[in-house]
């Protein structure tokens, strides 16, 4: 019985050293993605596509800007968001390894350094792009019915 106990007081040791150790080779192995998707990733391009609908509604409301004022938009933009999401992208390795397994993250990494994951990887912030206008569109068409049901759900009776 001793024996058998002893066994199973090493065994519920053992079990904590070893999800350490596979966490830390989850981390490591989502590190070396997100250090491959950060050289990568055209993060100035990224900003840009994140202020660019802003200025499309303001034009599309009639409000025209100069090529100056658009250069200051976009210089305000990267003065404030490059350093910092550059910091979010580097700090989702813990996530990751919190979220996906082992082998799932080892895919992933193998994916995006190969010459064809990388091409695709790199080629998704276009795609996202051309379908920015379609989805405001569709979401834009789908609001006159969606906002009265709001309304209605969220109006006390």
């Amino acid at each position: 019985m001793r024996i058998l106990t002893g066994a199973l007081v090493a065994l519920c040791l053992a079990i904590p050293a070893h999800a350490q150790d596979e966490r830390a080779t989850r981390v490591a192995i989502a590190k070396d993605y997100i250090d491959a998707t950060v050289t990568d990733a055209d993060i100035e391009e990224f900003i840009r596509r994140l202020w660019q609908p802003m200025i499309q509604q303001m034009a599309a409301n009639g409000q025209r800007l100069s090529e100056e004022q658009l250069a200051e938009i976009d210089k305000l933009f990267l003065d404030h968001l490059t350093q910092p999401l550059t910091d979010v992208m580097r700090k989702q390795d813990e996530v990751m390894a919190d979220l996906m397994t082992l082998e799932e993250l080892t895919a992933l990494r193998d994916f995006y350094t190969s010459e064809h994951g990388g091409a695709v990887m790199r080629k998704m912030p276009q795609l996202a792009q051309i379908q920015q206008p379609m989805i405001s569109a569709t979401l834009q068409d789908a609001m006159p019915d969606i906002m009265p049901k709001i309304e209605a759900i969220t109006t006390p009776q």
